[in-house]
């Protein structure tokens, strides 16, 4: 009989998180954020997937081609005759390399106890697939038939139900671990009176959102001297890799729905009005750091966006290097905007001078040309103001800050956050843009969900809209600057 609920668990509860640590729960330590399970100092980590399932196959297989309450009934009796033959000792270490160190004799009784009869032994036959199964021999003379190429197919269903570690299945045969190890002498108490009811009786007695997770503790505890010490999970994944075909999961990811945030047509109206208010706006053809920077700003996110405009542009990577770009141009124009100081203005584009002069007094001395530029046009554009004798190179930041803490002076950390960071992925090649555009998730669970390449990089979601809107938020500080300037690319 299931516990009664405790009080304060009505709907006006507050509402709880969803299962993961929030930033702010994350400590920082420098440069680092370490969630909370991370601050333990000699955390021992260790894997469900990769270390114990492989030692609980027979268990894996029982729970998932079973009801539960037949497997439950089946391991039970197994325990009782087990321990009534041999002593409940035999009980320590159900796992298939723990089992495998017992007696022979001893062995051969227990292993007849666990597949009394022919569903039990045929749910248990995938076994024989593996060559390398701890006391293989055993197992055979206990199941007593040949396995077949279909038990392939019988081991991948159970893998499958079993590999996340919390699924009602992968928590039964964790239970029947920590039962044998309890009855076994192995672990001595697991907590008070209830506790003790609530394993006896699983999983009818007590309040399961709170027995499961105490089920899944010990046996997580019991398990921390397992580590390396033995090789039968290495060999199994090896095995299944080599005989079990690779095949991807079909991407089950709703795509959002297309938005329409603007056209070809709309844009090239919104770039003409704005080189207008660019003419009509200038005070004077000397140098003039701030106008020649709004509005080159302005104009070249425009020219970015037209980009993406083109035919399957805005959901490849390149889309994404390009969305990046726009949000990089509007974080730093909302800097200058914000400070608007003359000094500023003219270092951003003095910075600009003198990276170009860096990059053609490179390319003098490189024996490898490039394509993409020519020193020619790189050495008119850094004499463009003045005499490159003149242009000093910074080697830093033209602010001598960084774009993060820029966005936050700004006003405008919420856009760094949303726009800029991942999308740098994308920019610098890092693992996740990586693993997100050319690599599949292999669909058999007998090779643990591994990557597979891809024949071409995934469709991604649309950046135009978002692009839209950082343009507008540009054009908006245009017209903070230079008054009136109401056309915008959405409406």
């Amino acid at each position: 009989m299931a516990k009664k609920r405790k009080k304060g668990r009505g709907p006006h509860r507050k509402k709880k998180r969803k299962g993961h640590s929030a930033l702010e729960d994350h400590e920082r330590r420098g440069k680092s954020l370490i969630p909370p399970f991370r601050k333990y100092e000699n955390l021992q980590l260790q894997s469900w997937p990769n270390d114990r399932l492989p030692e609980l196959l027979w268990a894996v297989l029982l729970v998932s081609h079973m009801p539960q309450s037949t497997a439950l009934s089946v391991f039970r009796g197994m325990v009782n005759r087990a321990a009534k033959r041999f002593g409940e000792e035999v009980l320590a270490d159900l796992t298939h390399s723990g089992l495998a160190r017992l007696e022979p004799d001893i062995l051969d009784g227990l292993l007849e106890e666990l597949a009394p009869d022919p569903i039990t032994r045929r749910i248990l036959r995938p076994l024989l697939l593996l060559e390398a199964l701890p006391a293989r021999d055993h197992w055979r003379r206990a199941i007593g038939s040949v396995p077949t190429e279909e038990d392939w197919g019988g081991l991948m269903e159970g893998v499958a139900k079993t590999l996340f570690h919390q699924t009602q299945e992968a928590t039964d045969c964790r239970y029947f671990r920590v039962m044998g190890a309890l009855f076994g002498g192995r672990i001595q108490g697991i907590g008070d009176r209830e506790h003790a009811k609530e394993l006896l009786y699983y999983p009818s007695y007590g309040d399961q959102r709170g027995v499961r997770p105490f089920i899944r503790t010990i046996e997580g505890a019991i398990s921390i001297n397992d580590a390396g010490r033995d090789v039968w999970p290495v060999k199994f994944w090896r095995q299944c890799m080599t005989d079990a075909p690779c095949w991807p999961i079909q991407d089950g990811t709703s795509q959002p729905t297309p938005v329409a945030a603007t056209t070809a047509d709309r844009t090239r109206e919104v770039l003409d009005l704005l080189a207008q208010h660019c003419n009509a706006t200038r005070g004077t053809t000397a140098i003039d750091p701030k106008h020649d920077t709004v509005f080159g700003v302005a104009l070249y996110s425009i020219a970015v966006l037209q980009e993406l405009l083109r035919v399957g542009a805005s959901a490849s990577i390149g889309g994404r290097v390009l969305l990046r770009t726009i949000a990089e141009a509007y974080l730093s124009l909302a800097y200058l905007v914000k400070k608007d100081s003359t000094e500023l203005w003219t270092s951003y584009r003095v910075y600009g001078a003198g990276q170009a002069k860096l990059a053609y007094l490179k390319l003098e001395d490189s024996q490898n040309k490039p394509h993409f530029v020519t020193a020619e046009a790189l050495k008119e554009l850094a004499n463009e103001d003045m005499w490159e004798e003149y242009v000093g190179i910074d080697l830093g930041h033209w602010e001598q800050s960084n774009l993060r803490a820029m966005s936050e002076e700004a006003g405008v950390k919420s856009e760094y956050d949303t726009y800029y960071a991942w999308t740098s992925t994308y920019a610098h090649a890092h693992w996740g843009a990586i693993r997100d555009s050319v690599f599949d998730t292999c669909g058999n669970p007998l090779h643990r969900l591994h990557r597979i390449p891809r024949s071409e990089c995934r469709t991604l979601p649309d950046v135009v809209p978002d692009a839209c809107r950082l343009v507008d938020l540009i054009l908006g500080l245009v017209s903070s600057c230079y008054p009136e300037f109401g056309a915008r690319l959405q409406s």
